[in-house]
């Protein structure tokens, strides 16, 4: 399979990145035994190449922490700058989308500070919101091009990552998870 990784930290007060890094080197170093494996970062990219990526990958993963209950801004502004017209998407004659990366699957890896509580039923901040509930523009995007949710790859949702043990806990599930694309 083709898997193309995408850093989508983005610089940020509180945030300094290090964990997404991990996270997708252990990827790399975990998929590329059995799958070609691509990665980009949304802090440095061309968009001409970042199609041509696309293009190629079967699979597409995102890292990213949750800012803001949202993905970062930066990884917004990639979207932004590389889901272009005539490329991943255009419209038919009644103005209908027309989604031109088909055949391709994606998901994410998302790390947040908050505990998992945060997102529980009845707490009156997130009002029972889940962190699907507020990635669902993601995934939307995604299948307007084309792009299908995972298969065989169940997003994972990482919380309260300040706790020094928890950090052990994440890196042992997303090997969990990895394996099962190792296995295709």
């Amino acid at each position: 399979m083709r898997i193309l990784l995408i850093n989508g930290y983005t610089p940020h007060p509180d945030a300094g990145g290090k964990l997404t890094q991990t996270l997708v080197d252990i990827s790399i170093q975990t998929l590329s035994q059995h799958n070609e494996v691509k990665t980009t970062a949304v802090t440095a990219y061309e968009a001409t190449q970042e199609y041509a990526k696309f293009q190629w990958a079967d699979l597409i993963l995102l890292y990213f922490p949750l800012y803001w209950y949202a993905v970062p801004w930066g990884l917004k502004r990639y979207i932004d700058d590389v889901f272009a017209l005539h490329q991943f998407y255009d419209t038919d004659d009644n103005g209908q989308p027309v989604a031109l990366m088909t055949g391709k699957q994606f998901g994410y890896v998302t790390t947040l500070a908050a505990v998992a509580d945060t997102y529980a039923p009845g707490n009156s901040l997130t009002e029972g919101l889940s962190v699907s509930d507020l990635l669902k523009p993601l995934d939307v995007t995604f299948r307007y091009v084309g792009i299908q949710p995972a298969a065989h790859f169940h997003n994972c949702v990482f919380y309260d990552v300040y706790n020094p043990a928890t950090i052990q806990p994440i890196k042992t599930a997303l090997l969990a998870e990895l394996s099962k694309l190792n296995r295709e």
